[in-house]
């Protein structure tokens, strides 16, 4: 239907449209008046017949008071006959008070109805429609005996008697008949009438459309080619406008053919030239790319292609906005032509992603020359509206012949090791064979990642935190753990990084933040109130919903904020300083405790710790490892306490695996410890059996039941 629709509006003329859709509107409303004139006849008729049938049954009761009071059908037979006379009715029926039949003529309607019927209740004489079939009508009227004159010995008003009942069946085919018979005349009538305005619209919609045909005729002719082409001022206004203003076009356009191929030459170097930095885009790139290959065969020579990805790139975009991102392009694209020479093309291949062809190498060294040239000239701090910006670049490099022939391959290699660079951080690096492997297992470990928490492969296993002063559990570290069916145990190591690259870690962490929230209630709820630290990313602290995410978690867990205890690390802290204070003043707010988690281990300023609104200093276990045999570990260890406890801050020591490093920080008046010592991350079931409800003494590393 849809498809007759278009071919109707797009082959057909205007007129010929018009001229159709009029006829079908016209013939629609005549239909419907027809139809609707045609129903309020049939209800009028249908009353009256209705009642003529009451009318019928009345006096036919009226007519039976004698046949009953005497049981004698002669006496009302005249009366039967002449109802039977009337058109239309089908059978007549007289019955006394007890249901016997004393009289029935006519047709068998009467077997249509049920048997009993039933007059109105207290009516004398009145007829009512006691039952309706397909084909006919049934009335019932009650019969009563006639008083006697009044003689003046009664003392009592003479009462009337119920002597039985009538029932008349009439047949609706004079209402069919009259229906049909009105529904016939109405629809010659409405038709006629709509024949008479079709003639008269048809004559109409000839003498409006003939200027619309002038104008496309004219149309037609500018279309074909024709110079100079002018519509006929003629018609209705709004036709005379649409005349005068395709003249009117004819004539801007005249004079605009003369500036078409200068659009043509912006356009084409809009196609193949980045519009924000003005370097070659991908498709010119690529075609550069094919030029060169062509060359390289024909010399025999070497080139080198540079496949670059800017580092933190979407940060400066997240924080900075996208104005200041965009100008860190450009400035990033100069810096790159400038590290090359005049010879070697640079492309902007889209997003952050720079490419760098150099040709005629003499030995792949160049290209490592390059990258390094590339890679300081980045590493510059880029000032921006007052903002000293700084980012890095991952380079991969692929070198024809050797990593491939054709420029698809030599971009996909290129791809794959800057990729790696990426991931090692290395600057740079060369493809070799194989590392699509590295980078296949990559991609296979990212989406079985994405599909860890819906398969509940996620687990959070809990490591216990003591006092040093009287070995009591003082917490305990909900850390992450995947078990995928394939994989086995997968290294935090391994998956934690992926998951803020992809930023899966949002998910994964506002999971791990909800179930370590609900452990802890159900041991408070058992007796056993420990704080449960959670560690956050800096992805996770970027969010600008993150405190109301965590006040949720906290509402629907109901543990107490004074038990939730969140660990940042030293270097994601001092990234975000100045974006990070304001969210971790909201978290204080809220009664959560604060934690700087790998300190010693950053670049953090004195004058920000001040500011910064935490409760506690986790040492690095890379300070704790050595520190009794390493002495500037013991004093960076023992300058970290004595600084944090004149800040009036906790500090809690974490790998720590002997007793002598114990001891050694107790010497020093650190706060708390973790590691193995006192036990790995182990389950939820595991922690609650063998460490709830058990103390760490000051010699050795068993727990001492209370």
């Amino acid at each position: 239907m849809n498809k007759m629709l278009k071919t109707f509006l797009r082959e057909f003329t205007f007129r010929r449209q018009l001229s159709v859709t009029m006829t079908l509107g016209i013939l629609c409303l005549a239909l419907f008046s027809s139809l609707v004139s045609s129903w309020q006849a049939n209800q009028r008729v249908r009353r009256n017949l209705i009642e003529q049938g009451q009318r019928i049954t009345e006096n036919l009761a009226r007519q039976s008071a004698l046949a009953l009071l005497y049981a004698s059908p002669d006496n009302v037979a005249e009366a039967v006959r002449a109802t039977l006379a009337f058109p239309g009715v089908a059978s007549v029926e007289i019955r006394d008070t007890a249901r016997r039949v004393l009289l029935a003529k006519g047709g068998a309607r009467s077997a249509e109805f049920p048997k009993s019927f039933v007059p109105v209740a207290g009516a004398e004489a009145l007829a009512v429609l006691d039952a309706e079939s397909e084909g006919a009508w049934r009335f019932a009227a009650p019969v009563y005996s006639q008083p006697s004159a009044a003689s003046p010995f009664q003392v009592q008003e003479a009462r009337r008697e119920r002597l039985g009942d009538v029932a008349v069946v009439m047949s609706k085919a004079a209402l069919a008949q009259m229906t049909r018979d009105i529904f016939i005349a109405n629809m010659i009538s409405s038709f006629s009438f709509a024949l008479l305005i079709l003639i008269l619209i048809r004559f109409l919609t000839s003498r409006m459309t003939r200027p619309l045909n002038q104008l496309s005729a004219s149309m037609a002719r500018a279309e074909a080619g024709g110079s100079k082409v002018r519509a006929v001022l003629s018609g209705p206004k709004d036709i005379a406008d649409m005349a005068h203003a395709f003249n009117s076009m004819m004539a801007v356009l005249e004079d605009r053919i003369a500036a078409v191929s200068h659009a043509e030459r912006r356009i084409r170097h809009l196609a193949y030239n980045d519009t924000l930095t003005d370097l070659p885009n991908r498709m010119n790139f690529m075609g550069l790319l094919n030029q060169a290959i062509d060359r390289a065969r024909d010399k025999s020579q070497t080139f080198a292609l540079l496949f670059l990805d800017l580092n933190r790139f979407k940060n400066v975009n997240d924080t900075l906005g996208h104005d200041v991102g965009d100008r860190l392009l450009v400035a990033a694209g100069r810096r790159i032509s400038h590290s090359v020479r005049t010879d070697d093309s640079v492309a902007r291949f889209g997003g952050d992603e720079f490419t760098v062809l150099l040709e005629d190498l003499a030995s792949a060294t160049v290209a490592s020359v390059a990258s390094q040239k590339i890679c300081l000239a980045l590493a510059t701090p880029f000032e921006i509206d007052g903002h000293d910006i700084y980012v890095s670049v991952s380079i991969g490099i692929s070198v024809y012949p050797a990593d491939g022939v054709d420029g698809n391959t030599l971009l996909k290699h290129a791809d794959s090791a800057m990729y790696l660079a990426k991931k090692s951080n290395s600057g740079h690096e060369f493809y070799e064979s194989g590392m699509e492997a590295t980078i296949s297992e990559q991609v296979q470990m990212e989406g079985a990642l994405r599909r860890a928490e819906g398969r509940n492969e996620l687990l959070v296993y809990y490591q216990p935190k003591a006092l040093l002063a009287t070995g009591a559990l003082s917490g305990m570290e909900a850390l992450v753990r995947w078990k995928h069916p394939e994989f086995g145990l997968v290294s935090p190591t391994r998956f934690i990084p992926l998951a803020e690259e992809t930023g899966l870690i949002v998910s994964i962490g506002a999971w791990v933040l909800r179930t370590a929230c609900a452990q802890a209630k159900i041991w408070v709820n058992a007796g056993m109130p420990l704080a449960v630290a959670v560690n956050l990313s800096g992805v996770q602290l970027r969010q600008h919903n993150f405190v109301d995410n965590v006040r949720a978690v906290l509402a629907e867990t109901g543990l107490d904020p004074a038990l939730l205890e969140l660990e940042i690390t030293e270097s994601v802290l001092m990234e975000q300083a100045s974006e990070a204070l304001s969210t971790l003043h909201q978290l204080k707010e809220i009664g959560v405790q604060l934690t700087i988690d790998d300190f010693g281990t950053g670049y953090s300023s004195l004058s920000y710790l001040k500011r910064f609104p935490v409760d506690c200093l986790k040492i690095d276990q890379s300070f704790v490892r050595d520190v009794t045999s390493d002495p500037d570990d013991a004093a960076l260890v023992t300058g970290i306490i004595a600084l944090a406890h004149s800040l009036r801050l906790k500090v809690v020591a974490e790998g720590v695996e002997t007793v002598e490093q114990r001891d050694f920080l107790v010497q020093c008046d650190c706060d708390s410890i973790q590691g193995y010592l006192l036990s790995q991350p182990v389950p939820p079931e595991v922690f609650e059996n063998k460490m709830l409800g058990a103390d760490f003494d000051q010699t050795g590393s068993a727990p001492i039941a209370h």
